[in-house]
Protein backbone atom coordinates (compact mmCIF):
# COMPACT_ATOMS: atom_id res chain seq x y z
CA UNK A 1 0.00 0.00 0.00
CA UNK A 2 1.06 2.95 -0.60
CA UNK A 3 0.83 6.13 1.78
CA UNK A 4 2.00 9.75 0.64
CA UNK A 5 1.65 12.80 2.63
CA UNK A 6 1.03 15.94 1.46
CA UNK A 7 0.88 19.41 3.03
CA UNK A 8 0.89 22.43 1.01
CA UNK A 9 1.85 25.40 3.22
CA UNK A 10 2.90 27.80 0.48
CA UNK A 11 2.82 31.44 1.61
CA UNK A 12 4.39 33.79 -1.11
CA UNK A 13 4.83 37.43 -0.88
CA UNK A 14 7.50 39.39 -3.78
CA UNK A 15 7.36 42.71 -4.45
CA UNK A 16 10.02 42.81 -7.18
CA UNK A 17 10.20 45.38 -9.82
CA UNK A 18 12.79 46.51 -12.76
CA UNK A 19 14.67 49.69 -12.11
CA UNK A 20 15.39 50.75 -15.99
CA UNK A 21 11.16 49.25 -16.78
CA UNK A 22 9.39 50.32 -13.68
CA UNK A 23 5.77 49.44 -15.13
CA UNK A 24 6.09 46.23 -16.48
CA UNK A 25 3.84 43.64 -15.32
CA UNK A 26 4.76 40.41 -16.52
CA UNK A 27 1.36 39.06 -15.88
CA UNK A 28 -0.62 41.67 -17.99
CA UNK A 29 2.20 42.17 -20.53
CA UNK A 30 4.20 38.88 -20.78
CA UNK A 31 6.76 38.20 -23.10
CA UNK A 32 6.08 41.05 -25.48
CA UNK A 33 6.33 43.75 -23.01
CA UNK A 34 10.04 43.13 -22.63
CA UNK A 35 12.07 45.65 -23.86
CA UNK A 36 15.30 45.14 -25.06
CA UNK A 37 15.93 42.42 -23.77
CA UNK A 38 16.19 43.44 -20.74
CA UNK A 39 17.44 40.43 -18.27
CA UNK A 40 15.77 42.11 -14.59
CA UNK A 41 11.87 42.02 -16.84
CA UNK A 42 13.08 38.57 -18.40
CA UNK A 43 13.68 37.27 -14.69
CA UNK A 44 10.34 38.88 -13.67
CA UNK A 45 8.70 37.16 -16.29
CA UNK A 46 10.16 33.68 -15.48
CA UNK A 47 9.31 33.86 -11.90
CA UNK A 48 5.50 34.50 -12.57
CA UNK A 49 5.72 31.73 -15.15
CA UNK A 50 6.57 29.39 -12.21
CA UNK A 51 4.38 30.79 -10.12
CA UNK A 52 1.53 29.86 -12.91
CA UNK A 53 3.05 26.10 -13.48
CA UNK A 54 3.47 25.68 -9.60
CA UNK A 55 -1.07 27.15 -9.21
CA UNK A 56 -1.80 24.46 -11.86
CA UNK A 57 0.14 21.96 -10.81
CA UNK A 58 -0.98 21.72 -7.00
CA UNK A 59 -4.76 22.24 -8.70
CA UNK A 60 -3.98 19.36 -11.12
CA UNK A 61 -2.54 17.09 -7.95
CA UNK A 62 -5.72 17.75 -5.93
CA UNK A 63 -7.79 16.69 -8.65
CA UNK A 64 -6.05 13.57 -9.37
CA UNK A 65 -5.62 12.86 -5.88
CA UNK A 66 -9.13 13.42 -4.20
CA UNK A 67 -10.51 10.01 -4.88
CA UNK A 68 -7.90 8.39 -3.01
CA UNK A 69 -7.51 11.47 -0.09
CA UNK A 70 -8.73 10.50 3.23
CA UNK A 71 -9.69 13.50 5.71
CA UNK A 72 -8.05 12.64 9.38
CA UNK A 73 -10.89 12.23 11.56
CA UNK A 74 -11.14 14.74 14.46
CA UNK A 75 -10.48 13.72 18.12
CA UNK A 76 -13.05 13.47 20.51
CA UNK A 77 -12.32 15.04 23.79
CA UNK A 78 -11.15 12.10 26.78
CA UNK A 79 -13.72 11.25 29.01
CA UNK A 80 -11.37 11.51 31.89
CA UNK A 81 -9.93 14.81 31.49
CA UNK A 82 -12.09 17.57 32.91
CA UNK A 83 -13.78 20.12 30.69
CA UNK A 84 -12.50 23.63 31.31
Amino acid sequence: MLKFRYKKTIRERVHAKCERHPRYNPEKEGRDGIKGGCTTCWQLFDLDQARTRLDVAIHDFERRSAPWSVEPTPRRPSDTQPAV
